[in-house]
């Protein structure tokens, strides 16, 4: 019998313990299961002070390490795994590592702190939420994932195919609501290698 090898996904994605469960861990879990190639054995978070967390590592045990690997990669990227994650091993002595991933974030650090005190009172942030789900479901271009209120700025996590398309296609919105005056976007926010970029909202 094959001695098992660890594998550890990490993924640039700012996603909580338990959510990171429903999408990633179980879907793996299972489908690994189901070919007798391994089990998701662990996982945990990178803190950030920026975003809460900063990308997240599962830990990964393979019966079948080449065919473990396929399955994992193509059950991640199915669950919509980020651009720049990597799965890190090691196999002979050497240390391996495959980047895969298929989607880019569109990060929106929403101005906490510097706005008059009259827009925080008379604008939710539930309302700009539902705005940018409308449109995000109208054009097909991803879905939010997540949030994170920080000492500063709120953030919102957008993700889809392409985050200059997220942009482009919710540029409106953002600019319309008041609550997004001043903010700080950030087009394929994650990993440096991703070449993010940073756009700042006007004020009106």
């Amino acid at each position: 019998m094959s001695k098992s090898v660890l594998v550890v996904a990490t993924l640039w994605e700012a996603i909580k313990p338990f959510e990171r469960g429903d999408r990633y861990e179980d879907p793996l879990d299972t489908a690994l299961a189901e070919g007798d190639l391994g089990h998701v054995c662990g996982g945990g978070s990178q803190l950030s002070e920026e975003c809460g967390i900063e990308f997240v590592d599962i830990e990964i045990e393979l019966n079948d390490l080449h065919r473990g690997l396929v399955v994992t990669r193509a059950t991640l990227e199915a669950q919509g795994a980020p651009k720049g994650s990597v799965l890190q091993f090691a196999e002979n002595g050497e240390d391996h590592s495959i980047e895969f991933g298929v989607t880019e974030c569109l990060a929106i650090f929403l101005d906490g702190v510097g706005l008059p005190r009259a827009v925080y009172e008379s604008t939710d942030i539930n309302v700009l939420a539902d705005a940018i789900d409308d449109i995000l479901s109208a054009k097909s271009l991803g879905e939010i994932r997540g949030s994170y209120c920080g000492a500063e700025e709120t953030a919102i996590f957008v993700y889809g195919p392409d985050a200059e398309q997220l942009f482009a296609g919710l540029k409106p919105v953002l600019e319309a609501s008041p609550l997004c005056q001043n903010a700080r976007v950030v087009v394929r926010y994650g990993k440096a290698g991703n070449l993010p970029r940073v756009v700042r909202l006007s004020r009106t």
